[in-house]
């Protein structure tokens, strides 16, 4: 079996001892060899017809993730073909034939629940766990709700030191935000960030904002955005809720924007103006981008939140208390979130916009900035997530 793509362990000992490995020339795609243990659990199931291969094992897993069967199906043939010296050298995930992995036998199980993009949470599983489901991984809406609960159990004693992987690529303050004492109950599965949206509808006469406005230059254009629509009668909140932007930007702006009439969480009629399309300008999370963009027929502008740093949300991966083959799951979740060709494969198959990756890897990257309507501001970001302040999602 091919080496892990990475060790947590030794991202967790950089993080404990702020010290990072250089000059590390790892492949990112090797495995250390583990040896798991037989497990089969589930009824409903994607599965293959190759008899149980006896060196490589029986598993099966259930996941709840953000992500079409055919896609987790694609994602475990890839894992096993990389495990099993099937992936061909000139190939990546971006360019793969679906075909060809499609038709790799494996013993290896994978079970499917579709959950949404922010994950399951504590009641969504305990619905699907009255059905006699028990998801093994899961992405997590509240982790820190779950480890609460005792739904979760740390990956650090799964996965285990390899000094010959570099961990360059990896997040690690992504990684760190996912920690609860000194364990690790989460991988990164993706981040979303908080910036401001506006509707071009209601551009000022300045037109669109600079991406890179302080908080000066944000009051202004606010305050320049215009009080009525284009029939001269429905009055334009020009900012949503300014009380949204103090974890960010202080009480200060929130204050400022109150006293001069340029904020508003209800329209003239008491309803949320963005609803209404009679919103100026609001904070958005970019996993929110699809949903927005395609209710505003005039179209978005988007600017960053003038701030030192960019904030973002990591949204992990977790590992059930209730999981039977442990090993063998965190092994796939690592794979599924570090692996370059897995994150490949996985944006090949599946809209994620506003959903950036947990790893640095440019071939990654460029395909989330090719993307027509959102790759612009993910080529901006890209630059600003080694040194973004990370929290776990939170229900």
């Amino acid at each position: 079996m091919r080496k892990h793509l990475t060790s947590i362990t030794v991202i967790i000992s950089l993080i404990m001892s702020c010290f990072c490995l250089a000059g590390c020339t790892a492949e990112e795609n090797t495995f250390p060899h583990i040896t798991f243990s037989n497990n089969s659990r589930r009824t409903s199931r994607i599965e293959t017809e190759e008899e149980y291969d006896s060196t490589s094992g029986l598993h099966e897993i259930t996941v709840a993730l953000p992500l079409s069967d055919e896609t987790v199906n694609l994602l475990m043939k890839l894992y096993y073909a990389k495990n099993n010296d099937l992936f061909p050298a000139d190939m990546t995930g971006a360019d793969i034939s679906i075909e060809y992995l499609d038709a790799i036998n494996t013993p290896w199980v994978v079970n499917t629940i579709t959950t949404t993009g922010t994950g399951e949470s504590l009641d969504t599983l305990e619905s699907l766990a009255a059905d006699g489901i028990y998801p093994d991984l899961f992405l997590a809406a509240d982790m820190n709700e779950m480890i609460s609960e005792d739904m979760v159990i740390p990956f650090d004693q799964y996965l285990f030191n390899d000094d010959t992987i570099s961990s360059s690529f990896v997040y690690l303050s992504s990684l760190d935000a996912l920690r609860s004492g000194s364990e690790h109950y989460g991988l990164p599965f993706y981040s979303t960030v908080y910036l401001l949206t506006g509707s071009r509808e209601y551009l000022p006469d300045s037109g669109i904002p600079t991406y890179n406005m302080n908080t000066d230059e944000l009051i202004d254009y606010i305050e320049d955005i215009p009080g009525i629509n284009s029939d001269g009668n429905t009055y334009v909140t020009r900012f949503y809720d300014a009380d949204s932007l103090i974890p960010f930007l202080g009480e200060d702006i929130a204050e400022t924007l109150s006293n001069e009439g340029l904020t508003s969480t209800t329209d003239n009629f008491g309803a949320d103006p963005r609803v209404s399309r009679s919103c100026g300008m609001w904070l958005m999370n970019s996993g929110e981008f699809d949903t927005w963009s395609a209710y505003y027929p005039d179209g978005l502008y988007f600017t960053m939140l003038p701030s030192e740093n960019v904030n973002a949300v990591v949204y992990p991966i977790c590992l059930s208390s209730s999981c039977e083959d442990s090993e063998f799951a965190a092994d796939f979740a690592s794979f599924i979130c570090f692996d370059k060709d897995a994150q490949m494969l996985l944006r090949r198959m599946e809209t994620l916009r506003g959903y950036f990756p947990p790893i640095s890897t440019d071939s990654v990257w460029g395909l989330i900035s090719s993307d027509e309507q959102f790759g612009a501001q993910a080529m901006l970001y890209e630059q600003y997530m080694d040194y973004a302040d990370y929290s776990v999602a939170v229900d």
